[in-house]
């Protein structure tokens, strides 16, 4: 309790408490003056620990002439402090003039710290001291006049209240004076003092624009605006193509806009040709088709489904889908390639179509009576084996050890003879390149094809030709170890199996074996790699 509360000194009577003695403190004030409301400070309430009874105080309002008016009986509580009692006033008799407060509380244990009285300025004591006779005189409303709107008052002349509903369409917006709940549809207006309490219109109900929901694959047009009754025009998407008549749509009166009579539909035009292979569903035979429609072809003889030449069972019948972009999913058919014809042959005979189904190849010999035709059937054979010519004159010279490259040839020289080259420095592969070509000008990005043997051939010719064999630095048998190998950094070595791009990395750092460079051949180097793709720099393994 604070040491500056007031509080009775009965509260201790001969060394116990007499909590229930009911006490009253007297307040009296200088100025005395009209109360609108006393309002007491409580230092304590007089409540005990786990007592449910509340303590009271009865207020009562002295006046100047020594007369008190009783305010009632009030619970006193800290949890609602300070307690504020409004004066209400008879305006039926003249007013008072407050000059102390009495206060009666049912428990001596309550501490006061402070009391006030709250006076009003605007009475005056002398303003009202009894009931004055007054003509009394009605102040008119103007009509109503509310556009959508039907308006319904009683009585029908020099109108007091109004009830205005709005048309179909419109929602009721108060412009002025106290709102209304959402969605009312109706309002009754009072005329006071020759005003309406409240300013209204009606609006029109507004849709906004339609959602894409609303016709899919379709835009939108709403240049005279989204409210009721107006009207948005919609217009399909290319590829999507109009289905129905009206492409209207129009703002109704529950804020909604019509169904739809007509709709956005995905086509697709009809299917493509597929060479070398033959159409089966007759349906898919002209007309449009929707989106998800299947249409199934046959490769004709001798092709199959291509990409899966390699694969068993290959594939003879075409699956192409109508997607939902209104194009033909991609497919085509590829014809079956025989084997390569032995080597020895090289040179001596000419295809019409490759090694490819139905291609006939035809061998020259230097006796143009044992000239012979070959072809490639449909299940990729050879109707039958070349035979060489006859009238050979010789063998093949041996080949010469060109290039850093010596030969086996423990067959010997006769045609179809094989001689296996070798390099003669160590750590080397012997490889192809290209006329002009050499070991010093193979650019990281070149795919040299290895050789492992060369042939004597009917035209009494080695192939590959010796002249275009040379030897490179062969591979270290550490690609994909983590280690950036510059060794290995180039197209035939698979570009150290990804371990010089952070890209192709798990730990994206790549780590250099050796010591760290900042040379080319330390760079990311790979064409497939993230950090090459769209640039020069990784350009393409290319074979020579």
């Amino acid at each position: 309790m604070a040491h500056d509360a007031w509080s009775p000194c009965t509260a201790h009577l001969n060394g116990y408490y007499t909590q229930d003695q009911p006490v009253w403190l007297k307040v009296g004030f200088e100025r005395p003056g009209i109360a609108a409301s006393v309002i007491i400070y409580l230092a304590y309430d007089g409540s005990w620990q786990y007592e449910n009874c509340k303590k009271t105080v009865t207020i009562e309002l002295c006046d100047t002439t020594g007369k008190k008016h009783n305010l009632g009986s009030y619970e006193l509580s800290c949890q609602y402090n300070p307690l504020v009692v409004n004066v209400t006033h008879n305006l039926s008799v003249p007013f008072y003039q407050t000059s102390a407060v009495q206060l009666n509380f049912s428990s001596s244990q309550v501490a006061v710290l402070a009391v006030a009285l709250r006076t009003s300025c605007h009475f005056s004591a002398f303003a009202l001291t009894g009931c004055v006779r007054r003509l009394c005189s009605t102040e008119s409303c103007s009509p109503l006049n509310i556009e959508h709107a039907s308006v319904r008052c009683t009585p029908v002349s020099d109108s007091k209240h109004c009830s205005v509903s709005c048309h179909r369409g419109y929602i009721l917006t108060i412009l002025h004076g106290q709102g209304l709940p959402s969605h009312q549809t109706e309002l009754e207006l009072i005329c006071v003092h020759g005003a309406w309490d409240r300013v209204v219109s009606c609006q029109p109900v507004d849709c906004g624009p339609p959602p894409q929901s609303h016709v899919y694959f379709a835009s939108f047009s709403c240049p005279w605006g989204t409210t009721f009754g107006k009207q948005c025009t919609f217009s399909c998407n290319a590829p999507a193509i109009l289905q129905g008549e009206s492409d209207t749509l129009v703002c109704l009166e529950d804020g909604l806009w019509s169904y739809p009579e007509a709709y956005c539909k995905i086509e697709c035009p009809d299917p493509p040709p597929v060479p070398n292979a033959t159409l089966l569903v007759p349906q898919c035979h002209g007309g449009r088709h929707d989106v998800g429609t299947v249409c199934r072809y046959k490769c004709n003889p001798g092709y199959y489904v291509t990409g899966t030449l390699n694969k068993k069972p290959r594939k003879k019948f075409l699956r192409l889908e109508c997607l939902e972009g209104g194009m033909w999913q991609e497919g085509s058919c590829s014809p079956v390639t025989c084997s390569p014809l032995p080597l020895m042959f090289e040179g001596m005979y000419t295809c019409t179509n490759n090694l490819d189904f139905d291609s006939i190849c035809t061998l020259r010999c230097p006796d143009p009576t044992e000239r012979s035709s070959i072809r490639c059937t449909k299940d990729g054979k050879w109707t039958e084996d070349f035979t060489m010519c006859k009238k050979i004159d010789g063998p093949c010279q041996p080949p010469l050890d060109l290039n850093l490259v010596e030969y086996s040839c423990e067959e010997g020289f006769d045609v179809g003879a094989v001689c296996y080259p070798t390099c003669i420095v160590a750590l080397s592969d012997p490889v192809v390149l290209a006329n002009g070509s050499s070991a010093d000008t193979v650019e990281h990005w070149m795919l040299p094809s290895k050789v492992q043997s060369i042939v004597c051939t009917g035209m009494l010719k080695w192939h590959p030709n010796p002249a275009q064999i040379h030897c490179i630095q062969s591979c270290e048998p550490f690609g994909g170890d983590g280690w950036c190998d510059t060794i290995n950094n180039r197209a035939y070595c698979q570009y150290d199996g990804g371990d010089c791009c952070p890209s192709t990395l798990s730990s994206r750092k790549v780590i250099q074996f050796g010591v760290d460079c900042d040379h080319d051949e330390c760079t990311c180097r790979d064409p497939e790699a993230e950090e090459n793709k769209g640039t020069a720099k990784g350009k393409e393994p290319g074979a020579l």
